[in-house]
């Protein structure tokens, strides 16, 4: 079985199609699998480490306001119809797979016209403007979220299942202590995880580290460790000012074993990107949400409320966010040990940690039809 699956732009988009992938290789359900994307360096970097071949093509992120940015737009949507067109003949997929990014709408609509099985996939609430696009050129559609249903047509919900956002089945696996040794970190305190994001977010860096200073000014300071990840730009300028905050911390630009600091941690500070999301909730963490203000269509404080409304999460805008409000919601929580449970308890109804498993099932369905 040949399986094509286009993922590009971002971590949000390429994380959930390698989950995908890697499950196939591992199961051995798949011959050939290959990856397509866009030309930036995530996308190279985190395929290849994974071992799959990747293929570019020279879509653009779709301009949202009138600009020259237009004419590279519809060039490169011209120029990857072609790429894609060649891709599709030479590699000759059985199924192929869009995770919701531009770089899936050549394939997945040249796909339809081939008569090639098709699904994509939605992470979060909303649909994406190139899933809005691609749905009706698809086969199936796999949700990340009920609350999507609601948006859509009758037409649409017929070919429509509610999966969640696939994930590495590491992310669930990882025991506490384990991640507690291999990460160097001490056994009897309290984790806090600061997440950004495969890219890192400078907000939340800069109010994490003032609130972590004003937190060590309370006495339930001195019991509190911290894992940092902080994106490529600021991981310098973070562990420079962490120097004078006496506090065990690990600081790290990026973490590809997730794993571990999910396994070790008893509340996280994050954006509420999708993948983040889902792993979060597979591993039923408690969490401080401070979605991304300027994410397309307001995507991330429509997942974000979702946790919120359940009870599984605390959310803060970033425009209310201030280095006090953070170390008063963090001191809240930690002091409330039975609220922070019954988060954590929350989070965990929400976790569809079986989510790949299923996505997979979906696509044999597609090959067997």
């Amino acid at each position: 079985m040949r399986i094509l699956i286009a993922a590009g732009g971002t971590g949000g988009h390429i994380y959930p199609g390698l989950a995908i992938a890697s499950y196939l290789k591992e199961h051995r359900l798949a011959d050939e699998i290959l990856m397509v994307g866009g030309e930036r360096e995530l996308e190279s970097y985190l395929v290849s480490s994974q071992g799959f071949n990747l293929r570019q093509i020279s879509i653009q992120s779709y301009p949202r306001y009138f600009s020259s940015k237009w004419i590279v737009f519809g060039w490169g949507l011209c120029i990857s119809f072609l790429q894609s067109l060649f891709i599709l003949w030479t590699f000759k997929p059985q199924v192929v797979i869009g995770m919701g990014s531009f770089h899936s709408c050549p394939l997945i609509i040249l796909a339809s016209f081939f008569g090639i099985p098709s699904l994509i996939c939605e992470q979060n609430v909303r649909l994406s403007l190139s899933n809005r696009l691609l749905a009706p050129w698809t086969s199936r559609i796999a949700l990340s979220f009920s609350e999507t249903q609601k948006y859509l047509s009758p037409r649409l919900l017929r070919k429509t299942y509610l999966t969640g956002n696939p994930i590495r089945s590491e992310i669930t696996k990882v025991r506490k202590e384990e991640a507690i040794e291999k990460l160097g970190l001490g056994k009897d305190k309290f984790t806090l995880l600061f997440l950004g994001g495969s890219q890192g977010a400078h907000s939340l860096n800069k109010f994490g580290i003032e609130a972590m200073k004003l937190l060590l000014q309370e006495k339930l300071g001195k019991e509190i460790q911290i894992i940092f990840i902080t994106g490529k730009k600021d991981v310098e300028w973070v562990r420079t000012s962490f120097k004078s905050v006496a506090i065990k911390s690990l600081i790290l630009s990026y973490l590809p074993q997730m794993e571990y600091a999910y396994a070790v941690s008893d509340l996280v500070v994050c954006r509420s990107g999708a993948t983040t999301m889902a792993e979060v909730t597979s591993r039923g963490l408690p969490a401080i949400l401070v979605p991304y203000p300027h994410a397309t269509g307001g995507h991330q404080w429509k997942n974000a409320e979702v946790l919120q409304v359940i009870g599984a999460a605390y959310l803060i805008l970033e425009e209310d966010l201030t280095p006090e409000k953070l170390k008063t919601t963090i001191l809240d929580l930690i002091t409330n040990k039975s609220f922070l449970k019954r988060m954590a308890e929350k989070s965990k109804t929400l976790g569809k940690p079986q989510a790949t498993r299923e996505v997979i099932e979906l696509i044999l369905s597609l090959v067997n039809q």
